[in-house]
């Protein structure tokens, strides 16, 4: 069975797909010792987590308690300290509600809460959310857990497919961008990196393949209105991206003709890269 073609229905299909598959491994690193474990959960304490999901009213939208299916390998969060209480799982739930079979969560629940210790501590139940939800791109995608076109159906037709989407990604990360800047935060870690990030990944691939385009004559009107918009909106966020160490899209799109020009001569090359390179846990007896 395969979970493309019939999606489990019962705890028992379930154990069978997840059995037939490798157990995830923590990457953990030097001088890090967790208090607990990822484990395997019994059939007792599956029972556990369906009575707990009962008793807090733990679903989806549109979908009751006693609609789940437990993922027995329940994974340790208590090392993320300054997250997490030193006690939390994250126990895996798959939705069996008609329509939903797609959609996946968790719940959190502490290592007595899973021993059977009717007096353990109770952690803050989670928000039901989707791991779908917490992907870059999921404001972006007409479905709740992910596009309905992939692949080659993801874009359209025309001598520059894509354009739309490109558009839609450069707005939405200019938009982070100036919220960022709004806040005061400036590139207080915690919350610049992700909107730095981003904007980086965004003006580096999306941006100069639009400006490519538009060089060559690839975009019709509504394309252009549409980037020359963007253009204008970023020109007037300059003091925004200043501020928080960004790349601005004049320099990048002047770079990025350059090097197209020297690829289509046949002139530009690759700089070198580093062959091989080795994880960064990996220990000096391993080398």
């Amino acid at each position: 069975m395969t979970l493309k073609k019939t999606r489990p229905r019962t705890q028992a299909e379930l154990d069978a797909y997840m059995a037939a598959r490798p157990r995830p491994v923590r990457n953990t690193f030097d001088g890090m010792y967790p208090l607990h474990q990822d484990m395997e959960l019994s059939d007792e304490q599956v029972q556990i987590v369906l009575d707990y999901l009962q008793e807090v009213n733990f679903h989806l939208p549109g979908a009751a308690p006693h609609e789940f299916l437990v993922v027995r390998w329940a994974r340790y969060t208590g090392f993320q300290f300054m997250q997490e209480d030193l006690e939390a799982y994250a126990i895996g739930l798959r939705c069996t509600h008609p329509g939903m079979e797609d959609q996946h969560t968790f719940i959190r629940m502490s290592w007595g809460q899973l021993m059977g210790d009717p007096d353990a501590v109770r952690l803050p139940v989670n928000e039901p959310v989707l791991a779908s939800d917490m992907m870059t791109l999921a404001r972006y995608r007409d479905t709740r857990t992910g596009p309905s076109n992939t692949g080659v159906n993801a874009y359209g037709d025309g001598p520059a497919p894509g354009t739309d989407f490109d558009l839609k990604l450069l707005n939405g990360a200019l938009d982070d961008v100036i919220a960022q800047h709004q806040t005061g935060q400036g590139r207080e870690i915690n919350s610049w990196w992700n909107p730095a990030l981003n904007w980086g990944v965004a003006l580096a691939g999306r941006y100069p393949r639009l400006k490519y385009f538009e060089h060559k004559g690839h975009l019709d009107e509504n394309t252009l209105t549409a980037l020359h918009a963007f253009e204008a909106r970023a020109a007037e966020a300059e003091t925004a991206l200043q501020a928080l160490g960004l790349a601005l899209p004049a320099a990048v799109a002047e770079s990025a003709l350059k090097q197209a020009e020297k690829a289509e001569r046949g002139s530009f090359t690759h700089k070198h890269r580093i062959r091989n390179p080795q994880p960064l846990t990996q220990t000096e007896k391993d080398r």
